[in-house]
């Protein structure tokens, strides 16, 4: 190469210029830097557009719809199992404790596994952690006591941190900002169909019964084994990165790489880049409100996604029943993430359309709050399914997170702490519904209806923070950047072309 870029100051601020910047090492920038300053992204014969997304859809986004249904489905079989019986050898709030080490070896282990992520082969190290965490479902079938079962739940914890924070990433390589809305929508819609799957799996698994093993136990066992063996189909099938795409022809790399470059986020850099987390946690207005309005509204998926089954069976429903009942929520959960993001994808507004989920949630709140639980069965249920509706909010949550963060390294570890966040209100969701509490669990009922209520206004300063900042940079005067500086792993600080979404 002719020519190659080095920023000589590490500097953050808005004032960072950019016309200083001489070449140095490609290794430093985005993994597509080269191909695209080397051969250009204009294809030498006509693209047609419809077809390439056609052609990513099948492989990329398919993977991904079923990574996000595994992890989902894999975490929840603990719910389930509640209804088959699990919970006979354990005491008092010993079931709520394994779903807190979960989430608090998740949160352990994920600034060390999104490191990993961004310095290996991301493909290739995704697939090694499914791998891990199918052997360690697996590993439930043989747990006989409450120690056994903490250990395999913390594993699972540190290598399930892998999944959300690649899909997001992965998300963003191949597809603009209203593409990403829409497709992370298809793929965290795969919670639902999980959901359904796993009320089918519950309903289906508690009719099978064998000398040696429980229901419960086979249902971990056959689970694992399918997990494993897609972690092996992931890490040879996934793409690392736009320019490893084997099924693209050149001209369709160049294609895609054009396509996103109105993002100004490039695709992956392998260099980690300690300034850009230093940008990340003190220099960014918009980290700590995004980190506090997904834990905030994420206690109600906390609750719901480790007691949904148990607070069913307080309404009066039998464990078979309240099985199948989680099939609606499934539906529910499809519906409400389907609509969400496609009118994202569409119209934009994220801010009005993440603050109208969580009326229908606090609606829902209520309804649990002024309805005996055990006199009307269906008033409870149905207050139940409408706080699903803030529950889905944590895939607008990552589509927010994507499109507005620029920067390899920060964008891991913004995607990072959003998990962190997600997982914290996990933690403390559980332990909101204490035994001495049911079955009513008015404690946590009340707590899910002022957190939900009060995410309207993080969220509105959210959208209003993003507004004043692009009015910022277009009162501004106009930055002299470099050709293909969108490949160059700028920030979305250090770049002031960048615009937020809101």
């Amino acid at each position: 190469m002719g020519r190659e870029i080095e920023n000589r100051s590490e500097s953050s601020h808005s004032n960072t210029n950019l016309t200083d910047l001489t070449i140095k090492d490609s290794v430093e920038y985005d993994g597509a830097f080269r191909f695209v300053n080397d051969r250009g992204t204009n294809p030498s014969v006509q693209i047609v557009s419809s077809k390439v997304i056609r052609k990513i859809d099948l492989r990329i986004l398919s993977l991904l719809c079923a990574i996000y249904f595994l992890q989902f489905l894999d975490k929840s079989l603990l719910n389930y199992a509640a209804a088959m019986g699990i919970k006979k050898n354990l005491k008092g709030n010993e079931f709520a404790n394994l779903s807190t080490i979960f989430y608090a070896a998740y949160i352990f282990g994920e600034p060390f596994v999104a490191y990993l992520l961004q310095v290996f082969p991301l493909a290739k190290t995704l697939g090694l952690f499914i791998v891990c965490w199918g052997i360690v479902v697996a590993c439930h079938a043989a747990c006989e006591s409450y120690a056994a079962l903490m250990v395999v739940r913390t594993l699972l914890g540190i290598f399930e941190a892998s999944s959300a924070v690649s899909l997001i990433i992965i998300s963003g390589m191949f597809y603009t900002k209203p593409q990403q809305a829409s497709r992370m929508g298809i793929w965290s819609v795969m919670s639902g169909v999980a959901t359904i799957v796993g009320g089918l799996l519950s309903f289906g698994f508690q009719h099978v019964h064998t000398t040696r093993l429980l229901s419960w136990q086979i249902l971990f066992l056959f689970m694992g084994i399918i997990t494993t063996l897609f972690g092996v189909f992931v890490a040879f099938y996934l793409p690392n990165n736009v320019t490893d795409a084997t099924f693209l022809s050149d001209d369709e790399k160049a294609w895609v790489l054009e396509n996103v470059r109105v993002n100004q986020t490039g695709t992956i850099s392998k260099k980690f880049k300690k300034e850009q987390i230093f940008e990340l946690l003190f220099s960014d207005k918009f980290t700590w409100p995004f980190f506090l309005l997904t834990l905030v509204s994420q206690i109600v998926t906390g609750s719901v996604g480790t007691f949904s089954v148990t607070v069913t069976l307080s309404f009066g429903f039998d464990s078979y029943e309240s099985a199948l009942l989680q099939i609606p929520v499934g539906v529910l959960i499809i519906v409400i993430i389907g609509t969400a993001t496609q009118l994202v994808s569409r119209f934009g507004h994220i801010t009005y359309i993440t603050i109208s989920m969580f009326v229908p949630s606090v609606i829902g709140a209520i309804m649990l709050l002024a309805t005996n639980y055990h006199k009307n069965k269906i008033a409870n249920l149905f207050g139940l399914y409408l706080i699903y509706s803030g529950s889905s909010v944590i895939t607008l949550i990552y589509a927010w997170v994507s499109a507005n963060t620029a920067g390899t390294s920060k964008k891991f570890f913004r995607s990072g702490m959003t998990m962190i966040a997600f997982s914290i209100a996990c933690i403390i969701g559980p332990q909101l519904f204490q035994a001495n509490s049911a079955p009513g669990y008015r404690p946590a009922k009340i707590t899910i209806l002022v957190t939900q209520v009060l995410c309207i206004p993080l969220t509105f300063l959210m959208g209003y923070l993003a507004r004043q900042e692009n009015s910022k940079r277009d009162s501004e005067e106009a930055q002299d950047l470099p050709a293909n500086y969108e490949f160059l792993d700028l920030t979305d600080i250090q770049n002031r072309s960048f615009r937020y979404i809101h």
